[in-house]
């Protein structure tokens, strides 16, 4: 059993927001309220794209490669010294069994590794493209990424596109599923422990029926989406996100 009910605030700047009505978790094996969270809102949403945007270039998080290489070790660390309370979350909120459960908490552990070491080696290139003429391929981080995660695999799928952004330099804003927003909260806790973060640089804001994805899709501070998910939601977020030609990655309905 889980030891007491949880709630799960937004994640704006470096602070926990208790903001907007809550609704209540459950448990998908028998029903049971596990806890609540707070829900969205477009101001919200402007709240945390608008901390991410200042992170991003008020800074040196996005030219600071060991700082990024650092804190992404220590963001494993952590999750390695919470790695039972998060497996038994992830199978009373998600519906994992136990083995599953830990197979997902033990990948997140593994890519932030990887991308901690990968943050330390983001080189360019440099290329004689005819006699006396240089072409230079620098890597630059895209600015802030709005990260929507999908409820089947929501420690997993948060990670996979949170550590290769952190990695990169960029910074975020999360859209946590309606079903699983406990373990995002209990993941950005992990997060939330190590003092050197910037403040903006990772933000959460809590679903709303659609208001917070639409918001981010549309939001003139968002740089890139990265969203799995059904391809109606998909087409929708590539609509609402051309205005601003955002760059997509979109894994749609379980095929890309």
């Amino acid at each position: 059993m889980i030891k007491s009910m949880q709630i799960a605030p937004h994640y704006i700047q470096g602070e926990w927001v208790n903001e907007g009505d809550t609704a209540e978790v459950t448990n998908p094996a028998n029903g049971e309220c596990i806890g609540h969270y707070h829900m969205g809102s477009a101001p919200l949403v402007a709240r945390a794209t608008t901390a991410a945007r200042t992170a991003f270039e008020q800074t040196d998080w996005a030219n600071n490669h060991r700082r990024r290489a650092s804190i992404l070790l220590q963001f494993a660390n952590q999750m390695k010294s919470m790695r039972e309370e998060l497996i038994k979350l992830v199978t009373y909120e998600n519906g994992k069994v136990m083995m599953q459960a830990a197979m997902e908490i033990d990948i997140c552990i593994s890519e932030l590794e990887y991308y901690a070491g990968l943050a330390r080696n983001l080189f360019g290139r440099m290329t004689e493209v005819m006699p006396e003429n240089m072409s230079l391929l620098a890597k630059e981080p895209s600015g802030v990424a709005a990260i929507i995660v999908p409820w089947n695999a929501p420690a997993t799928l948060l990670i996979r596109s949170l550590a290769p952004a952190m990695a990169a330099g960029c910074t975020s804003v999360i859209k946590p599923a309606p079903q699983t927003p406990l373990i995002n909260h209990k993941i950005l806790q992990c997060l939330d422990k190590i003092d050197d973060l910037p403040s903006g640089v990772v933000n959460s804001v809590n679903e709303n029926g659609i208001i917070v994805g639409q918001t981010l899709a549309e939001s003139h501070d968002v740089d890139v989406i990265s969203f799995t998910g059904s391809s109606q939601t998909g087409k929708r977020i590539m609509a609402s996100a051309s205005d601003t030609l955002k760059t997509l990655s979109l894994e749609l309905g379980g095929k890309a």
